[in-house]
This record gives C-alpha cells, sequence and structure tokens, in this order.
C-alpha cells in the first residue's frame, strides 16, 4: 500500500484496498465491486493488472474510453467486455480469445477461451487472424459483474452480500480481514469469463506486454 501511494501521490489512502491474502483475481474483484457499489450503484468499471507494459498511452486511453462508451449503452449494460491485443507473434506464454461475429464499431462477440497453446497451435491462431491475447484487462458495469458473480461464482458474490452493510464504513476492513480468506483461489477468468455467454471483445494495439517472463522483460528493457 505505502509503494502504490508513493507512485499515486494523487489518491487518498482508502483509496487503496488491500487483500488480506492471496486468493487469485475474482475475488479481489468482488472486494472492489461491492466497495464502489457502496459509493456508486451504477458505477462502470474497468479492471486492469497493475504490472503491465503500455507505451501508448494515448491509443490506451481511447480504447478504455471507447470500451466505456460500449458497457455504458443500453442494450449493452450486462455485457462483459474484454480487451484483446493484436498478436505479432506466435507467443505460447498468453491466452488467447476467439473471436466470433462483429458487434458494432470494431467489438466482436466472444467466441471462445483457449489457455497458453503449444508453438504448433500457437502458429494456427496467429494465422488464422481469428485470436487475440488475453490481456486481462476488464470493462463492465457494476451491476453486469454482480449478477456474473451471482449467477457463476454463488460462493463468492454470497460472503460479500452479507457483509454489504458494512463496506465503505469503519467495519469494512474487519470484515474483508475475516471473509476474504475463505474464498476460493480462482481468477476472474476461469469462474466468469469463460462460462459467461454475453463476453464481448475489443480487438487493441498499444504496445502492451505483460512482462510475465525474464525474456520478455530483457526484450523490452534498454540495452
Amino acid at each position: 500500500k505505502d509503494l502504490v501511494l508513493e507512485h499515486l501521490p494523487q489518491i487518498k489512502p482508502d483509496q487503496v484496498l488491500c487483500e488480506p491474502i492471496r486468493r487469485n483475481t475474482a475475488p479481489c474483484i468482488a472486494y472492489a465491486t461491492y466497495h464502489i457499489m457502496a459509493k456508486c450503484k451504477d458505477a462502470n468499471i474497468v479492471v486492469t493488472p497493475a504490472d503491465h507494459l503500455v507505451t501508448n498511452e494515448v491509443e490506451f486511453q481511447r480504447i478504455i474510453s471507447k470500451a466505456f462508451d460500449f458497457v455504458a449503452q443500453p442494450e449493452h449494460s450486462q455485457s462483459l467486455l474484454t480487451i484483446g491485443i493484436q498478436p505479432t507473434r506466435p507467443e505460447t506464454g498468453y491466452g488467447y480469445i476467439q473471436m466470433g461475429e462483429k458487434d458494432k464499431g470494431e467489438i466482436y462477440k466472444v467466441k471462445a477461451f483457449t489457455e497458453k497453446p503449444n508453438i504448433e497451435l500457437a502458429k494456427v491462431f496467429l494465422e488464422s487472424g481469428d485470436f487475440l491475447w488475453n490481456s486481462g484487462i476488464f470493462i463492465w458495469s457494476l451491476q453486469s459483474i454482480l449478477s456474473a458473480f451471482q449467477s457463476f461464482l454463488p460462493e463468492i458474490a454470497n460472503k460479500f452480500t452479507d457483509g454489504q452493510t458494512m463496506m465503505g464504513t469503519a467495519n469494512e476492513d474487519t470484515f474483508i480481514q475475516n471473509i476474504f480468506p475463505t474464498c476460493p483461489n480462482i481468477s476472474i477468468d476461469y469462474g466468469v469469463m469463460e462460462k459467461a455467454q454475453n463476453v464481448y471483445v475489443l480487438p487493441s494495439d498499444f504496445g502492451w506486454s505483460d512482462l510475465g517472463t525474464w525474456g520478455s522483460l530483457y526484450e523490452l528493457s534498454k540495452k
């Protein structure tokens, strides 16, 4: 928390939510969602990892703004949108998203999520033109992700619903300390995105890397 506040001095300490224990991405997204709900029930939310590289910040901002516009439309207020990255090589270290039918503008229905492939399959994905890298960046309305948690991860949803009146109060931290370690260790991809039918993807290219290997870190570092 101290490091976050050091690097982002414009935010307040109570804007930084801390997990008492590692439980993967689904529980921490649920925590943030219920915290936001105590402040604004009509919020639209972006979920983005903090440890990824973005070199074209202007394009990144354009894509995120476009994504917010999409989920703010009444017909897509219950949609779950993810950002897909145009692949530049047959990468075996990333998950992939297969694009389905085009919805509107630059946005497509998701046909399938695929785990990290072997090199032969990665080459097929690249050549087909139908696959994007999974960036782990998501945009949705608060109500749509709440509904998804209730449908696909009710065990997590019920824990946070039970303490909903404590969110945004002096009792929130104690509540989180007690219930967070009891949440299942599960990712939002596996727990929600791969099961939901209302998932869309926005293909993007803004100089992205998740810096997930020493090789990628070396490749992008000054020599």
